[in-house]
């Protein structure tokens, strides 16, 4: 008689379940948060949703799966992402709550000291980073009430108008949130004063203003002449220098190269233009004051130089593959078509074997 017996093992795979659930988690606005949770299983997908719908991922909100441990991080946090947020894997799921309080109200621009000449309008500047806050503006420790002569606003950021000065306006400026300041002067201008007889005359001084008669980039092509021309404001009169690209070294006059500079004016005109003359160009003005200055950019146009790297490969008896690098210069625009030409040796003729090559390889 003989038995025989079988046993037979099965194993149940054991359910997705949380090893760690996420927990709540209190910030500020602006600062980065993760929700991190462990399962206990890897290789697997948690689902992550808030208020009943699921997370949408962006660069701001990234999920990332390392091995049982799973991360849900949320950076810049707003307001907006308040709330309960719930992780899901299997049948199993745990919840946490992100509470975000405001950020204090900071200052993303300072005040900047001021000089004026009596009887103009002084104005100070304050950049926050929240729009509309509750500022306040002080001089001399003081808060300054609204008046004829002093005026505050928002508009994009907060303003302090200060009308008409005075010489008892000579002084120390605050803008105020919180238990925040940003502080700076009042000074008066540097003027020149004539008397005649019963008569004071007063020289007005104005920071220089700069702009180029000019909309975009100028395009010309090689061999034409072209002029930049820019209005220029100042008391008194602005010194005027014009520079290239980033060199501080100010163009000079030359065979090509004219400047001519007026009292309200100044342009530079180029004859004969090269790719070299391509760049930005920058016109400054200078006086007692300040200085001011306004940009350009200049695009001449010229045929392209010759490709880089010729390479012949797979040569056979009438056929064989070109391959080159493009030109180190383009002539000022981008390169849509390559001419190929071909010479037979019996002949010693070069003709035109494709006019219409696209890409930086060809079958010939």
């Amino acid at each position: 008689l003989i038995v025989s017996s079988l046993l037979v093992f099965f194993m149940k795979k054991e359910k997705l379940k949380f090893l760690e659930p996420i927990e709540d988690i209190e910030t500020q606005e602006k600062k980065t948060i993760s929700f991190v949770c462990k399962v206990n299983r890897s290789e697997v997908t948690v689902r992550w949703m808030k208020a009943g719908q699921e997370v949408t991922l962006s660069k701001r909100i990234v999920y990332r799966a390392d091995g049982l441990k799973h991360t849900l991080t949320i950076k810049d946090c707003a307001m907006e992402d308040e709330g309960e947020y719930t992780a899901m894997v299997g049948d199993d799921k745990c919840a946490a709550e992100l509470i975000i309080s405001e950020a204090p109200t900071d200052f993303t621009g300072q005040l900047r000291d001021q000089t004026i000449t009596e009887f103009e309008d002084a104005e100070f500047t304050c950049k926050l980073s929240k729009e509309k806050a509750a500022v306040k503006w002080y001089k001399n420790g003081r808060e300054i009430r609204e008046g004829p002569r002093y005026l505050s606003y928002f508009a994009s950021h907060d303003i302090l108008i200060i009308k008409v000065c005075r010489p008892d306006d000579e002084c120390e400026y605050a803008c105020g949130v919180d238990e925040r300041r940003t502080r700076a002067r009042l000074f008066g201008g540097e003027s020149n004063w004539v008397t005649t007889g019963e008569v004071l005359v007063k020289e007005q001084l104005v920071v220089p203003e700069v702009k180029i008669k000019l909309d975009g980039t100028l395009v010309v092509r090689a061999g034409d002449s072209f002029a930049v021309e820019a209005i220029v404001k100042g008391k008194p009169q602005p010194d005027v220098k014009w520079t290239k690209d980033e060199t501080t070294e100010e163009i000079k006059k030359g065979p090509r190269l004219q400047l001519e500079t007026g009292a309200d004016f100044s342009k530079l005109l180029i004859t004969g233009a090269r790719r070299t003359d391509s760049g930005k160009y920058v016109v400054t003005a200078s006086n007692s004051v300040g200085t001011s200055s306004a940009k350009c950019r200049i695009n001449v146009l010229d045929r392209p130089g010759p490709i880089r790297d010729l390479k012949v490969s797979d040569i056979t008896i009438d056929r064989c593959n070109l391959a080159w690098e493009v030109p180190e210069d383009d002539g000022g625009c981008d390169i849509y078509n390559y001419i190929i030409e071909k010479c037979e040796t019996k002949r010693g003729v070069w003709s035109v074997h494709s006019n219409a090559v696209i890409t930086n390889k060809a079958k010939v």
